[in-house]
């Protein structure tokens, strides 16, 4: 079994990482922890041949073994990950050291690998990395998520796409209902919202005869693999089970429309990749939405 380190990805991106670092790092570990993680840029290029596909690293003249040495010693010495010995050789750091070191009070969890091939391809592996980072209860913007991974909306609009397909992280959409009427109101109110805020809703849908407005909400993502948490479990029992009560800075955004009690008996059908919520008028409304979408006020 291998694990992907969700603390891991969050200190690395946080000391300026990259994915490409850790996926070295996730081969290290599994196939070298018998020698305490320690091996030298030689024996990686031999495992990366056999194990993950690395055709051009073979024996025979003509190999690419020497640049792909030579990349790897730049990568791999400049990385918090490693630590490069006296006699040249590489020793993956163990994951508590790297929290003691960094970050005491970093929470870590991990996310078991479904296929091991994943960590032959760079672009594979970073998307995974991407559905950790994201995966929980939380809203995500991939805004947001694109400047936490140093990267472009798009190439996370990709990862996310890739994973949702592969049933890796489930992607789910989060509409927002707000104003409901006849459909020639509900779209006239609709193409009010593109023409004087440049802001693009889905098509309205119909609930109980009634037409509604949807808005377009971060999205969350459930996790589809096997995971779970590591750490002391007097210190997991702590933050399951609080001893003092947190208070909550603000409340809840948005507020769950409320399902119909025969949901329950559809269970064993396929998943809806969609919810609606309500605005909390508390503390959002509309007019507050607008404001932070629109693209023509300052």
């Amino acid at each position: 079994m291998i694990r992907v380190s969700r603390g891991i990805i969050r200190l690395m991106k946080q000391m300026g990482g990259q994915f490409d670092d850790y996926r070295y790092y996730v081969i290290a570990r599994h196939h070298f922890s018998k020698r305490s993680g320690i091996f030298s840029l030689d024996e990686l290029c031999d495992l990366l041949h056999t194990e993950y596909g690395y055709e051009s690293l073979h024996h025979r003249p003509g190999n690419d073994r020497r640049r792909r040495i030579k990349r790897l010693s730049a990568l791999l010495g400049g990385s918090i990950l490693f630590t490069v010995l006296l006699d040249g050789r590489f020793r993956a750091n163990s994951e508590r050291g790297l929290f003691l070191k960094y970050d005491k009070k970093a929470r870590n969890g991990w996310y078991d690998l479904p296929d091991p091939t994943i960590l032959s391809s760079k672009q594979r592996f970073s998307d995974f990395c991407v559905g950790t980072l994201l995966s929980g209860n939380k809203f995500r913007s991939n805004k947001n998520i694109a400047s936490y991974c140093g990267c472009t909306v798009r190439r996370i609009q990709f990862a996310t796409s890739r994973n949702h397909k592969g049933d890796l992280f489930i992607k789910q959409y989060n509409f927002i209902e707000d104003f409901s009427g006849p459909y020639e109101e509900v779209l006239r109110f609709r193409a009010e919202l593109f023409n004087l805020h440049g802001i693009s809703s889905p098509l309205p849908s119909r609930y109980k005869g009634e037409w509604v407005l949807r808005l377009n909400a971060p999205n969350s993502y459930r996790s589809n693999v096997l995971s779970g948490v590591k750490g002391d479990r007097a210190y997991q029992a702590s933050q399951a089970q609080p001893t003092v009560q947190q208070v909550r800075k603000e409340e809840c955004w948005f507020i769950p429309v409320r399902i119909k009690k025969d949901r329950q008996l559809k269970l064993f059908k396929d998943p809806l990749c969609e919810k609606r919520w309500f605005f909390n008028i508390k503390v959002y409304n509309t007019d507050r939405y607008v404001q932070e979408h629109s693209r023509f006020l300052a």
